[in-house]
């Protein structure tokens, strides 16, 4: 690791309502020395998995007792985010299957850790345009099923806002008992009613990923957000009770975004707390 890279030094355990993480790719590490340098700055940490293949890709029994060792002696929780690389709607059942055995064999391997939740991608493989969505609909429904076999509660799965509308997958959570993943940063880049969403989705929602957006990039630091999108997330946010990680992959980005995040947060706590005496004030007269 870079020693020229300087350590976070305030702890942000416990400071919210919600439970802070960020992602295990801050430092220019690997996963083990991220946790390390991070468990006692959070509440929990995404160990990232977005590839399934090559040879570092598998999380080994040595990766696992490393990280339930400084669980343990950190008291730090994970999350995990599940390989991309798979496609559980896609026409081809071999690469249906190949992604359903994918998700299983992650589930199982990661289980020692007690994740509190697992965040798994719908992903489209084909041209969206082209797509046969009853057929797609239809083969998700159909892996989600076999996926769940590994015995996980479907609640401990939250399935993430990708490119295409929540809408198209919304009822398949719910009937199976899925969680939400709301990318905060996935929406902005589709140009959504972000209030909406929020309004409609965030009272089942176990994960948010937050990042900063611009000129079509994201996982950015939360200081390149507006702060009209800013002031409408954090007002959320106050009564928000379940994961906030910051999806960023740079030390920069992650200082930027809790700069953010402190800033914003107090600024919402002392106007919420003026609305409040304003409230109590009128009920007097």
């Amino acid at each position: 690791m870079e020693s020229s890279i300087p350590t976070i030094r305030k702890s942000y355990r416990g400071s919210f309502p919600f439970k802070l993480a960020t992602t295990s790719y801050i430092y220019p590490a690997p996963v083990v020395p991220n946790v390390i340098k991070l468990a006692p700055l959070l509440d929990e940490i995404e160990i990232v998995f977005y590839e399934s293949k090559g040879q570092d890709a598998f999380p080994d029994a040595r990766l696992i007792e490393d990280l339930k060792g400084i669980s343990l002696k950190a008291d730090v929780r994970f999350n995990i985010h599940l390989p991309i690389d798979v496609y559980l709607g896609d026409p081809c059942e071999a690469l249906r299957s190949e992604g359903v055995k994918v998700v299983k064999e992650w589930i199982e391997r990661t289980m020692p850790l007690s994740p509190s939740v697992y965040t798994l991608h719908f992903s489209l493989r084909d041209d969206q345009q082209a797509l046969d969505r009853v057929l797609w609909r239809h083969h998700l429904s159909e892996s989600a099923g076999r996926i769940l076999t590994c015995g996980i509660e479907p609640s401990r799965l939250s399935i993430e806002t990708l490119g295409y509308p929540y809408e198209w997958i919304e009822d398949i959570v719910r009937t199976f008992g899925f969680s939400i993943c709301l990318d905060i940063g996935h929406l902005l880049l589709r140009g959504v009613d972000l209030k909406d969403y929020l309004e409609r989705y965030l009272s089942v929602t176990s994960i948010v990923h937050l990042h900063g957006t611009q000129n079509s990039r994201d996982h950015l630091g939360i200081d390149r957000l507006t702060a009209e999108t800013l002031d409408l997330v954090f007002s959320y946010l106050q009564s928000y009770q379940g994961i906030l990680s910051i999806e960023v992959f740079t030390w920069e980005d992650l200082r930027n975004s809790l700069r953010v995040l402190d800033e914003r947060w107090k600024l919402n706590g002392e106007e919420e707390t003026v609305k409040r005496r304003i409230g109590e004030t009128a009920g007097l007269r």
